[in-house]
């Protein structure tokens, strides 16, 4: 059946069923927080990014994509107003009820997909926990790690601006048909008021100390600490940056296809492997 569109708020059930019975088994299930970056990044970016990553990874590998989730954990970004922040508990929780409904319905690959840090760790939970309550696969994928492939890498070497969450947002907007203009250009004109680290002065050695051994709980204290001066709207090499950050999204999709085979393989394996308690095998002594 060939599908009007691979958004399934935008699909009547009977489309998801068709889909379902012609052998299709695969959803992409995007998340990410409201959280806020600043004067030219979306507040919903990792969410836009995530679930614009999932429609190119859909139309590639005939799947399906469900609504982006925005009940995530926002965590340092909560003091910027519009930022959101949910428990990583409740954001684990809504992520695995979606998981194991529709793998009950027959969605057995089921891909959920968040932009980057602090949604990632929610993801990576909710993938554990829904294997280890149902024996089923559950594959969390990180957007951000795949723009570090030297493939993706290679497209934006040497660009003359920031390559980062300003132009990712800006495209993933474009590919989700809700292209907007660059948000209020001159403020990147703004002199930053701090040393150009994201906590203040007195603190800064600090807290990075314990972050570089760990983790310690923190918050942002201006708008500058966090994705306030990107650069968008810069020709090279002949290109827009934006159209240029179209073609990174669709070479991270490319980058993830063949896993897709190994989930695959490893959904028909465990199925074939069901759940034991480890026996030995040797008897030294």
């Amino acid at each position: 059946m060939e599908l009007a569109t691979r958004r399934m708020d935008e699909m009547t059930s009977r489309e998801v069923e068709c889909y379902l019975k012609e052998g299709g088994d695969l959803v992409f299930v995007p998340f990410g927080p409201m959280s806020g970056h600043g004067a030219f990044i979306p507040l919903g970016i990792h969410c836009h990014w995530a679930h614009a990553l999932s429609l190119l990874l859909a139309e590639k590998a005939n799947g399906l994509v469900f609504p982006p989730t925005f009940a995530c954990y926002s965590g340092a970004t909560h003091t910027f107003r519009g930022s959101v922040s949910f428990p990583y508990a409740e954001q684990v929780s809504v992520l695995m009820r979606i998981a194991i409904s529709l793998h009950e319905q027959g969605f057995t690959r089921t891909v959920l997909v968040g932009g980057t840090t602090p949604e990632s760790t929610g993801g990576i939970i909710a993938a554990r926990e829904v294997f280890d309550a149902t024996s089923k696969p559950v594959w969390f994928v990180e957007a951000a790690r795949l723009l570090e492939a030297p493939e993706a890498k290679a497209l934006y070497d040497g660009y003359p601006g920031n390559f980062g969450e300003t132009l990712i947002g800006l495209a993933s907007l474009q590919l989700l048909g809700r292209e907007r203009p660059i948000p209020f250009p001159e403020w990147a004109r703004e002199i930053k008021t701090d040393d150009g680290g994201d906590q203040p002065t007195e603190i800064f050695e600090s807290v990075v100390a314990l972050r570089r051994a760990g983790a310690i709980g923190f918050r942002y204290h201006e708008e500058g600490n966090h994705g306030n001066h990107g650069t968008a709207g810069i020709t090279w090499n002949g290109k827009l940056d934006m159209d240029l950050a179209v073609e990174v999204l669709e070479k991270c999709a490319e980058l993830l296809l063949p896993a897709l085979e190994h989930l695959t393989h490893y959904a028909e394996w465990l199925e074939q492997h069901p759940f034991r308690y480890i026996t030995a095998v040797e008897r030294l002594g």
